[in-house]
Parts: structure tokens; C-alpha cells; sequence
């Protein structure tokens, strides 16, 4: 009996780990699905890309539901979305416009970067070695992606960064080669095909790829740790 005891609470012990880390499998089909989305948001006029965004705003809220275990961040994550979509809705019947545009990828910013930071937080603070916590670890590396690209494309939008080769000359179809770019550069593939111009956006790219490998190297010398700290409190245990 005492034995059961034991492992009923090992078990909840567990579970309450794994909830307060967050399951990031949501998360993860959430990027997936919007990674998938961009470049079919480009196939359809008019409304494509406002459907994608609702699209990708309703992945990354039940994401956010997921990962925290606080109210607090949920309920700003849902005034997030409730936000873009009313910016969305009024795009499609009022017509696309600068300053709306602005503010849909001002907030889509801050979306990511609040899914990046609770994704980070349970990663590398819990320090475990698990299904779990390599595909969130592998998360804030595609939202890193993002965030950047969306950065670009603010610059872009109001004249201050510039680019050359194959950058596209409408709006759902520059945010799509941006994204390619900004994964292009985190990863420091540097293919060439896009290229900044400028010292503002130069310095956001080397920056992104800097961040990128440095990024590589803490989320690796991280597990190592975690991975042998494991291994020594199981050998203490046994």
C-alpha cells in the first residue's frame, strides 16, 4: 500500500510538472500551421492574409492557454488576440492602411515575444531533459524567426529598412520572403538572394544571426547540464 502511495504521488508530482511547464505540443502545431499558412495566404486575394492572421492568432492563444499557469498572462494573451482580430475585421471591410497594419504587427510582436518568453522561462528554468522540453526549446527557436521578421517588416513598412533580390513588392508577399529571410539569416545561411541595405536593418540582421548561434550554444550547454545533473541524482538515488 505504501509502495502505491508512493507512486501515486510520484505520479501527481509529475503531472504538476509537466503543468507548470507547459505542453508545447500546442505550440509547436500552432508555428507549424502558420509556417504553413504564409505562403498559402499569398494564393488568396483580398482577404488572404487577414484569414491567415485570425488563422495564426487562434493557434498562438490556445498555445498561451498551454504553456502559463498564471490568469494574468492568459488574460493579456486573450486581449492580444481579441485586438488583432478587431484590427483584422476592420482591414477586410475598411480597407488595408498603414497605421493599421502598424498596429496588427506591433501586437502580433508583442504576441510573440510574450509565447517566447513563457516557452523560454519553462525550458531553461525547470532544466529538464524531455520530449516536452526539446520541442520547446526548438519553439522559442522558430518564434526568434518570427519576431525578427516581424521586425523587418515594420522597418520596411515605413521606409527605413531596404532590401535587394527578390523581396516581393506587396504586403502579404513581403512578410512571407521576410520570414524566409529572417529564418535564412538566424540559421546564417546567408543564401544572398535577399539582401538588407542600410545601418539599421544590417545591424538587426547580424544581430539575428549572433543571437541565432549564441542561442544553439546556451540551449546545448543547457541540456548537457540538465542531462548530467540527472544522471547524478539518479545514481545518489539508486
Amino acid at each position: 500500500m505504501n509502495v502505491l502511495k508512493v507512486e501515486t504521488v510520484n505520479n501527481e508530482n509529475s503531472q504538476d510538472k509537466i503543468r507548470q511547464g507547459g505542453n508545447f505540443g500546442y505550440l509547436f502545431i500552432g508555428l507549424l500551421m502558420t509556417f504553413l499558412a504564409i505562403p498559402l495566404s499569398n494564393l488568396v486575394p483580398g482577404i488572404g492574409r487577414y484569414s491567415m492572421t485570425l488563422l495564426f492568432t487562434l493557434f498562438m492563444l490556445v498555445a498561451v492557454w498551454s504553456l502559463s499557469a498564471s490568469r494574468h498572462i492568459f488574460y493579456l494573451g486573450a486581449m492580444l488576440a481579441l485586438a488583432i482580430f478587431i484590427i483584422s475585421g476592420i482591414s477586410i471591410f475598411g480597407g488595408p492602411g498603414q497605421t493599421l497594419d502598424t498596429a496588427g504587427l506591433l501586437l502580433f510582436l508583442i504576441f510573440n515575444s510574450l509565447s517566447s518568453w513563457i516557452a523560454a522561462r519553462n525550458v531553461f528554468v525547470l532544466h529538464r531533459v524531455d520530449l516536452n522540453s526539446l520541442i520547446g526549446a526548438f519553439c522559442v527557436y522558430l518564434l526568434l524567426g518570427l519576431i525578427w521578421a516581424t521586425l523587418y517588416r515594420l522597418l520596411h513598412l515605413w521606409g527605413w529598412a531596404t532590401f535587394t533580390g527578390t523581396l516581393a513588392d506587396q504586403g502579404p508577399q513581403v512578410f512571407s520572403d521576410l520570414v524566409y529571410f529572417s529564418f535564412v539569416t538566424l540559421a546564417s545561411l546567408g543564401y544572398g538572394d535577399i539582401a538588407p541595405v542600410g545601418g539599421l536593418v544590417r545591424t538587426l540582421a547580424f544581430l539575428e544571426a549572433v543571437i541565432g548561434q549564441f542561442y544553439l550554444a546556451v540551449l546545448v550547454a543547457s541540456l548537457v547540464s540538465a542531462f548530467t545533473t540527472q544522471r547524478r541524482q539518479d545514481r545518489n538515488a539508486s
